[in-house]
């Protein structure tokens, strides 16, 4: 019986499962998302796994079972012993409806004048600090460091909301 299974991979090797087990005539969703990182210094946008080592397959257990296990670059099938978890058909269709060729969008948090937040990447990784505004342009704000009691000019890809509020 067909269903959609969870698989664990080894690092890095979420595209190369997908491929091998695709090629075989199998369903695969690899989700993927857009993200900003910090590469040799330079804030760049790059396409990542939404589920870091994780991909979805859809397959019959029993006529198949021994080609996903054996396929290179897979760790194991998520279950518990020899027997395969069923992920639910509604997480697959959700994560399907929110994908636009092959990329899952995400929208980045919104923050009020006055909220205290969180920089949570870049050089100044750690601190807290005031969110002031929103600059014209992409993606700039400008916050109110608490440390050093300074306004920063910032990417706000950087910013999260505040953990230590409770």
């Amino acid at each position: 019986m067909l269903n959609w299974y969870l698989l664990y991979t080894k690092p890095r090797c979420e595209n190369s499962v997908a491929q091998r087990l695709s090629d075989n005539g199998l369903e695969v969703l690899n989700p993927k998302f857009k993200e900003r990182r910090y590469i040799r210094r330079k804030l760049q946008e790059v396409i990542a796994p939404l589920f870091s080592c994780y991909i979805f397959i859809k397959f019959d257990p029993f006529k198949h079972y021994h080609l996903v296990k054996y396929t290179r670059g897979l760790k194991r099938i998520v279950g518990t012993g020899n027997v395969p978890d069923v992920v639910p058909e509604e997480i697959i269709s959700s994560l399907k409806n929110r994908m636009e060729e092959g990329i899952i969008s995400i929208k980045p948090l919104k923050f009020e004048p006055g909220e205290e937040i969180f920089i949570k990447g870049g050089p100044l990784q750690g601190f807290y600090a005031i969110f002031e505004k929103e600059l014209k342009g992409v993606e700039r704000v400008s916050i109110l460091l608490k440390a050093i009691n300074a306004r920063i000019v910032i990417d706000s890809v950087l910013l999260g909301k505040n953990a230590k509020k409770g």
